[in-house]
């Protein structure tokens, strides 16, 4: 037996270090697995409140008919990181109409 091992001790360290290698990069992977996967939910939810800021702005200000220029850069702003994520043509359309109302100091 000790001659065996003697004799193979180069094959079996190889095998040691390839088993352990390839648990550690299963592990790394998972891990940024989860990671992307925290990353696109923190993503959607951002995208969300986004749009839900916008629709509210919206609705606030298409009710009254106009809109202040401090609102409608705040509207700018949001809008320009819900593109950024992703967004759809729905919060758009919103945002054009917006940007059509007056604009008064308040």
């Amino acid at each position: 037996m000790l001659d065996t091992i003697l004799k193979y001790w180069v094959q079996w360290a190889c095998g040691l270090g390839a088993a352990a290698l390839s648990a550690g990069m299963r592990l790394l992977y998972r891990r940024q697995k989860r990671a992307d996967l925290r990353q696109q939910a923190t993503e959607r939810g951002i995208q969300a409140l986004l749009r839900d800021r916008i629709v509210q702005s919206y609705y606030h200000n298409a009710e009254r008919g106009w809109i202040t220029l401090h609102g409608l850069e705040n509207v700018e702003a949001l809008y320009r990181e819900y593109h950024a994520l992703g967004g759809n043509g729905t919060v758009t359309k919103l945002v054009e109409d917006l940007r059509e109302l007056e604009v008064r100091d308040g």
